[in-house]
């Protein structure tokens, strides 16, 4: 495709020359053979940049403060009382069932702890002037944030010359971190597997002296196969209100690896609601699911519900694109196709997103009654870079940028708050970034001094 009018995001004139001394066939073959090496299986299997995207250093205090007010936000609605968050939350079909079937109003944890990825884009220069966008908010089973960190690791080791130039966050450790402070010993549910990024997250906790355990509970009735070794499975127990798992495992809290369709509710209604109810803390509650529906972007965009939650109406002004329900607005919207993006409440990994003439086929297939459960979002043109992807040749792309944040928040403010890493997705094939969709992976770092 062909990208007018977007801005070309470009590093300094030095570090770009060293850039250029790595972007041959060379350093490709290179990255290609430490992926097909590696003990970790299934890396290569998504197109990579073999370079990264590099941010200037200034630019991070930027997207630490828009990532802060917007994880303010999302966790005031959390704790706010029950019915305030049934009356304020709209309805979706995963939003009513944990609410009306799970209760997880009902057992509403005081402390929240967990992280967040939020999707966002840069849309032109990369300076105060222009905060990143919003584009939506995923928690529980999002991916990405330990392959973050093997990106980085494994370009730098390859490229030398460029380690004085960046910083690169470590997001699986800054994820391990956060989870100690609700204790060392972890259990990760998963459900029938896990993926290679899921594994180097397990072995990030370990060099850190904690325990991440990879389970599977036996109340799921899954076959666990001999290729994921690593991977127990246990009967969950709930003796004196806390979680056992099998004989001996008492984790200090639970971590969800999935994010959760309708259906995985629905199968396993008697064991979420169990873990509800539990004493053991869960790693990213279960109650956040509630404010990662895209609904959450028709919240963002009301202005008096900004300045009840962070003070002033203008904060996230410029970083909120404009978001409403697809219910009462299909003229609006068909007079406009060109400029929205459509979006299922529930959708996820790149799923129910639809843009032009997919954007009026879904309004025309969609029952009335259901219209309430889409979302309609203004576009917005993300950034270009410059990438070379292991599968792929050398290109321009447009890319969104991953901002990982880690958070632990009681009594209405955070104890903890950290931006612990980012990452982006890129693609010259469509309007859509993300890797399913044709795109690729590419690492990203802060360019020092700029």
């Amino acid at each position: 495709m062909k990208f007018k009018n977007y801005f070309q995001e470009s590093p300094s004139p030095a570090t770009k020359r060293i850039l250029k001394t790595y972007d041959n066939t060379d350093h490709k073959n290179s990255v290609w053979n430490v992926f097909t090496e590696s003990p970790l299986d299934g890396i290569n299997e998504d197109d990579f940049s073999i370079l990264p995207r590099l941010i200037p250093e200034s630019y991070f205090p930027v997207i630490e403060k828009t990532a802060k007010d917007l994880t303010q936000f999302l966790l005031s609605i959390c704790s706010l009382p029950p019915a305030e968050i049934r009356a304020m939350v709209p309805k979706g079909p995963v939003r009513d069932y944990l609410i009306n079937d799970l209760g997880v109003l009902k057992y509403q944890p005081k402390r929240l702890t967990g992280s967040f990825r939020f999707d966002m884009a840069i849309v032109g220069k990369p300076d105060a002037a222009h905060p990143p966008k919003l584009l939506e908010v995923n928690e529980i089973g999002f991916d990405g944030l330990a392959r973050s960190t093997y990106f980085q690791n494994t370009l730098l080791e390859l490229m030398p010359k460029l380690r004085s130039k960046v910083i690169a966050l470590d997001t699986a450790a800054a994820e391990v971190r956060n989870m100690n402070r609700l204790g060392r010993d972890i259990a990760r549910i998963q459900y029938d597997c896990y993926n290679w990024d899921e594994e180097f997250l397990k072995l990030t906790a370990e060099k850190m002296g904690s325990n991440l355990h990879l389970v599977t509970p036996a109340q799921f009735n899954t076959i666990v196969d001999e290729d994921f070794p690593l991977l127990q499975k246990h009967h969950f127990f709930f003796p004196e209100g806390r979680v056992r798992m099998g004989k001996d495992l008492h984790p200090d809290a639970l971590n969800m690896s999935f994010a959760f369709t309708l259906s995985d509710l629905k199968r396993d209604k008697a064991l979420y609601q169990k873990l509800l109810r539990s004493k053991t803390p869960q790693y990213g509650p279960l109650i956040t699911s509630l404010v990662a529906s895209k609904n959450i972007l028709i919240l963002l965009s009301d202005p008096q519900l900004r300045k009840r939650f962070l003070g002033a109406s203008e904060t996230l002004g410029n970083s909120i694109l404009p978001a409403y329900s697809l219910a009462g607005n299909v003229e609006k919207v068909r007079k406009n196709v060109s400029e929205l993006v459509i979006k299922h409440a529930d959708g996820f990994g790149g799923q129910q997103v639809f843009m032009d003439k997919e954007l009026l086929k879904t309004i025309a297939k969609t029952p009335k009654a259901r219209h309430h459960e889409w979302v309609i979002q203004q576009k917005t043109k993300l950034n270009m870079i410059d990438v070379n992807g292991i599968l792929s040749r050398r290109k321009s792309a447009i890319s969104d940028l991953g901002v990982f944040v880690h958070y632990d928040w009681e009594d209405g403010k955070f104890t903890h708050f950290e931006v612990g890493g980012l990452m982006s997705r890129a693609t010259n094939t469509g309007l859509k970034v993300n890797v399913s969709s044709g795109g690729l992976q590419a690492a990203v770092m802060l360019e020092r001094g700029c």
